[in-house]
């Protein structure tokens, strides 16, 4: 059995296991291979994968298109950019206008900032076919990453879109693409940063959310990095980056936010001396650490636990994310700034100082 996201082959022992251990039928696990939508784990585990922004938004079209053609919609099925089948249910709709909203589904990958959000369509009739990006939409404002000015709507997904919107209305329409939450929810990931502003990009190669990998931004990250030959600083967020400028000088130009993929664009820089600047709870992830098997008190977030020992233990404060420091240093070959909420340096290794000595 071959999964056709991946192309890889599902021996058959494999199917057999993976059907008995997650109490599936043969049959049923057999049609959601088929459909793109699990991937199997050589222990025989089963992960789901999601849908991108892509294909959310060719559903949202088509529905919003079979309104337009006085449709009853309350389920849409796509194909996708690598011709496998998606049926995604319609979140909600407004008949009198045409829209049709579907809500992203990631799957198994609990890591999509995406996941849950609204990716939204309008149909109305129009000359010729044409798709315009609405509210939400993200616009390229760095040359590099497409056209400077246009909407980050990848071109594969748009002549997707077209495709599936007239094999059900062949005359000419305009959808109009737009996510309520997008330029909200994109504050808080790396796409200011790279230059992509107001909103989410549409994008996907395949169509699928892989449920075990974290390639969201992985191809903004290389272009970031490419560049930067001498120093660069990687930041977990916008306030680590605001504190590097002010606290220690660091030319805000040789910092990228890289939100999650700090490790990633460290590992993918080629850059002479590489430097994170991280916040507290941030890099107790990147080390996988829990910070409450290493205190004896209660407390419900990193944060708190910063608060909290500036006041009865600041050297204990200090000697714990010092430690951590030096560990993410000695794992990515950075120098390394843990800051707290108002700036203030918590720990930091620097493996430049300590090579020179």
């Amino acid at each position: 059995m071959i999964d056709p996201v991946s192309g890889r082959e599902y021996p058959e022992e494999l199917i057999k296991r993976a059907a008995k251990m997650n109490n599936i039928g043969y049959d049923a696990l057999i049609e959601h291979i088929k459909k793109g939508r699990v991937v199997l784990l050589e222990d025989g585990r089963i992960l789901k994968r999601g849908y991108t922004t892509g294909t959310c938004a060719t559903a949202a079209s088509k529905a919003a298109a079979l309104l337009l053609a006085g449709k009853e919609v309350k389920k849409v099925e796509v194909t996708t950019p690598i011709g496998v089948k998606a049926e995604m249910n319609v979140a909600s709709l407004d008949k009198a206008s045409c829209t049709a909203c579907v809500r992203v589904d990631s799957g198994d990958y609990k890591g999509d900032t995406f996941n849950g959000m609204l990716i939204c369509a309008k149909a109305r009739r129009f000359p010729v076919f044409s798709i315009r990006a609405g509210k939400g939409i993200g616009i390229i404002k760095r040359p590099g990453l497409g056209k400077v000015g246009a909407p980050d709507i990848y071109p594969h997904i748009l002549k997707n879109i077209e495709a599936n919107v007239k094999e059900v209305l062949p005359g000419g329409v305009e959808i109009e693409i737009f996510v309520p939450e997008g330029e909200k929810i994109a504050k808080d990931t790396v796409l200011p940063a790279v230059g992509i502003e107001g909103g989410i990009p549409i994008f996907g190669a395949t169509g699928f959310v892989e449920p075990y990998t974290r390639n969201g931004y992985k191809h903004v990250i290389d272009f970031l990095v490419r560049d930067i030959k001498d120093v660069i600083g990687v930041s977990t967020g916008a306030a680590s980056k605001r504190f590097a400028t002010e606290k220690l000088n660091f030319p805000a130009e040789k910092i990228i936010v890289a939100g999650n993929f700090v490790c990633y664009a460290i590992e993918k820089s080629k850059a002479k001396r590489k430097v994170i600047f991280t916040m507290p709870a941030k890099i107790c992830d990147m080390l996988d650490i829990d910070a409450h098997n290493h205190f004896n008190f209660e407390f419900s977030s990193v944060s708190e636990l910063v608060e909290r020992l500036k006041k009865i233990d600041y050297e204990r404060l200090k000697t714990f994310f010092g430690t951590l420091a030096e560990r993410l240093a000695q794992k990515t070959d950075a120098d390394v700034y843990v800051f707290d909420g108002s700036g203030e340096i918590l720990g930091s290794f620097s493996r430049t100082v300590k090579d020179e000595k």
